[in-house]
């Protein structure tokens, strides 16, 4: 199965945790395309800029393990659960070592109290948005839009610089 994933880190060592991160999830997953590295304004609070990459791998592995496989990447490298609470909750979001997100898969749509696949603010994030078209301009299963049509229509103000290649 097909995934388009989200990465991105603002707590140094930024490069460090991404390219840790990568590695890791080849352990499980094929990684077939790697987007450019971007630079982005923390979204949804003030903090440091993150960096941010988009992959695109493929894994026999079904949604929920590929997720449960990722949380455990995020604490390993040293995402404290107390983030993830107030994050998951809306309460507020925050710095973080790293933060991995299932965007979308082959499979269309997948719906659990913690997992949502789309997920449920991809198409209202550039950082997301732009890396995931340098990949691929795929359909949004929801919005039946490509990502460039939902890129032209978007009202993200935020900034987003593509800053070179992760490797």
């Amino acid at each position: 199965m097909e995934y388009w994933i989200s990465l991105g880190s603002n707590e140094e060592p930024r490069l460090w945790y991404l390219k840790e991160a990568v590695e890791l999830i080849s352990e499980v997953c094929k990684v077939e395309k790697i987007s450019s590295l971007y630079e982005s304004e923390a979204w949804g609070f003030e903090g440091y800029p993150f960096l941010n990459v988009c992959l695109k791998v493929e894994s026999d592995l079904p949604p929920r393990t590929l997720f449960m496989f990722f949380k455990r990447i995020e604490k390993f490298l040293g995402r404290e659960e107390r983030r993830d609470y107030a994050f998951r909750f809306g309460r507020s979001y925050s710095s973080r070592p790293i933060d991995i997100d299932i965007i979308f898969w082959e499979g269309g749509i997948w719906e659990e109290e913690e997992l949502k696949i789309p997920h449920p603010l991809a198409h209202k994030r550039k950082f997301i948005l732009i890396p995931i078209l340098e990949i691929e301009d795929i359909i949004h299963p929801l919005l039946r839009q490509r990502i460039s049509e939902i890129l032209e229509e978007l009202e993200d103000t935020s900034w987003i610089e593509k800053v070179g290649r992760l490797f």
